[in-house]
């Protein structure tokens, strides 16, 4: 972004964003204003008055953003009167330059989309870019970096409908100044491609502001010498067509030139040089800041005497710029308030006009209606309690055999869920055995028949207890509680997967407490265990540990599962135990997440909790609490 050392503040970069709001190549000189005011003194065509004193407020900005202000008001009142819709839309950009100018960015923001809706409207892409630019450097002022390179690009690209012109130059310009992450080599060939473009069109004025960026950026590396050209080059222009405000633009980058050699008496020369020339052309945004710039000046020399001489001239300043600004902000709020008024006014007036043929057209209709109303009344109201009745029967009846349809399925879920892992596993044995039993040795082949055999042996045992807790449980969920050996059942869960423990050579740590003991449905509890063991050991590195502990508290029995695996996004835990979540993600699979539902459903018919905690690559540890009364 164009900045100008000496000054944090808005004006040179504004100059150079006000720039683009014109289709055409203006410069903001006394001799062009008078020029102007000359054509609009002499025209007679309405359109063409309201073009010309757009295009002189705008003009104006340099000088005041007081002046620019009133003339787009005026103009905006004008293009109504005329229903000139893109006159409009120049007077609105006039005003959300002057807001800009004076600091109310986000008002300055409404009027250029204001403005941005009707060029949009009239495919005027030129002025398009223009509003889209102006708001990517007001919301760099505001600070907000995203939106306002969002606002660049769309710029750019709204540019290459446009026909060529010397307006793509300055987008390009922009672009490259306003863009942070771009690379050194990536901001050159943005300025080269702004400087090609304006060759071609001989734009100077594009031409001085490409040597202004240059020499910043260089001093900015403390590349001072190779900067000192561009900024000859840039006065050069400036002063071959008497363009002032940019003749101060170069002054000041010489005096930051000098500072930065320091050469303290040169920068003073240059900075009283534009304070004369912005006093005596009313540049009123220079005049507070080149004080500052000279009291810091003053300030390096210890000249006590300049120093107050200063410090008084900059009180003024600051007071006269702080009554200005008092004055613009009620000029705006008065406004503001008109505008309101006025839109208050036709929409009452409108919405008048309607009811009254509402109010009539109601009135003859509803003594049709009120006469065929009172006759249905009766009928309609019979029939409703009667309806009212059967729904509320088919409701319930309705409702009952959802619930039980849905326990019943999650039942035939759990139980698929429960022994597809163990199955699975045994299954892969069986085949590695088939295809390698020459590979190994009797006494392993042994030890391996033994361990398939003792598996297939506890699967069963265990879908025999399920499939008779189940049958019960067909019918509705019956609660089956009995006192339970909390280390046993993590024992007696854990050895259904005794195989894919010791195939990763996982440490599985069971330190809950012996004598721990509890009452409640058997079945449910290892369902939960059998399920979060399973996840710990499928999402487990190999050679990983799994913890298992149990505390007790005040009104819980607590048990955990940690595994030490890579972890649940934040994404994912948003949607752990949502039973509609059936796509994969990146920590859970289907079957997993089903399973973590149906414990989470299981566990609340006997008043329990099940949650998770999980950092990334750190591990995720499962908890189930129990109520104790």
């Amino acid at each position: 972004m164009y900045k100008q050392s000496f000054a944090k503040t808005l004006t040179p970069l504004v100059c150079l964003v006000l720039a683009l709001f014109l289709h055409t190549n203006v410069s903001a000189q006394t001799a062009d204003i008078s020029k102007l005011r000359q054509q609009m003194a002499q025209t007679k065509d309405s359109i063409t008055y309201l073009n010309l004193f757009n295009k002189l407020g705008f003009m104006l900005h340099m000088e005041s953003a007081d002046s620019c202000f009133y003339y787009g008001i005026k103009g905006n009142a004008m293009a109504t009167r005329l229903h000139n819709e893109p006159g409009k839309a120049d007077a609105l950009a006039n005003i959300g330059a002057a807001l800009s100018l004076k600091g109310l960015y986000s008002q300055g923001l409404t009027y250029y989309s204001q403005a941005l809706a009707i060029y949009k409207k009239y495919g005027n892409h030129g002025e398009v870019a223009s509003m889209l630019m102006n708001s990517a450097i007001t919301y760099s002022f505001i600070g907000d970096s995203i939106k306002s390179m969002q606002f660049t690009k769309k710029a750019l690209n709204e540019m290459l409908k446009a026909p060529a012109d010397t307006m793509a130059s300055m987008l390009y310009a922009n672009y490259a100044d306003m863009n942070p992450v771009l690379a050194p080599d990536s901001v050159v060939y943005y300025l080269k491609k702004a400087t090609d473009v304006a060759n071609h069109f001989k734009d100077n004025r594009t031409l001085l502001v490409i040597d202004q960026l240059y020499a910043d950026r260089l001093m900015q590396q403390g590349k001072h010498e190779q900067a000192l050209p561009f900024i000859k080059h840039s006065l050069q222009i400036a002063r071959s067509k008497n363009w002032e405000y940019h003749e101060l633009e170069a002054y000041n980058a010489f005096a930051d030139y000098y500072l930065a050699k320091k050469q303290v008496d040169s920068a003073i020369a240059e900075y009283n040089i534009i304070y004369k020339t912005a006093m005596a052309n009313k540049f009123i945004y220079w005049q507070t800041e080149v004080l500052k710039s000279l009291l810091h000046c003053y300030e390096l020399k210890n000249d006590a005497a300049s120093q107050a001489r200063i410090n008084k001239l900059l009180v003024k300043s600051l007071e006269q710029t702080n009554i200005n600004s008092n004055a613009f902000l009620g000029d705006y709020i008065a406004y503001n308030n008109a505008q309101q008024q006025v839109k208050s006014l036709e929409v009452v007036n409108k919405n008048n006009s309607v009811k009254i043929w509402l109010l009539i057209a109601l009135s003859v209709l509803s003594f049709v209606f009120i006469a065929l109303l009172s006759r249905m009344n009766g009928k309609v109201r019979r029939h409703s309690r009667m309806l009212s009745v059967l729904n509320e029967k088919i409701a319930g009846q309705n409702e009952e055999l959802k619930l039980t349809d849905e326990f019943k399925g999650r039942l035939i879920s759990m139980l698929a869920h429960d022994f597809r892992a163990p199955l699975a596993s045994t299954i892969s044995m069986i085949r590695l055995l088939r295809e390698d039993e020459g590979d190994f040795e009797k006494e392993q082949l042994t030890g391996l028949y033994d361990q398939i055999e003792t598996d297939i042996q506890n699967i069963l045992l265990t879908f025999d207890n399920i499939l008779q807790w189940i049958k019960k449980q067909l019918s509705g969920y019956v609660f089956n509680a009995q006192t339970l050996s909390v280390k046993e059942l993590i024992d007696d869960a854990a050895s259904m997967f005794k195989l894919s423990i010791d195939t990763k050579k996982i440490e599985f740590r069971n330190e809950v407490l012996a004598d721990l003991n509890y009452f409640s449905d058997k079945e449910i509890i290892q369902f939960i265990n059998r399920n979060l063991i399973h996840n710990a050991i499928k999402f487990s590195p190999a050679g990983g540990v799994i913890t298992v502990k149990a505390q007790v508290n005040a009104n819980e029995l607590i048990v955990s599962v940690k595994d030490e695996g890579r972890g649940i996004s934040e994404n994912m835990m948003k949607q752990l135990f949502s039973f509609n979540n059936n796509q994969k993600t990146d920590s859970l699979d289907k079957g997993a997440g089903i399973a973590l539902t149906i414990c989470k459903e299981f566990i609340n018919k006997i008043n329990g909790r099940l949650w998770a905690e999980s950092k990334e690559k750190k591990g995720t540890t499962f908890y189930y609490a129990l109520p104790l009364s």
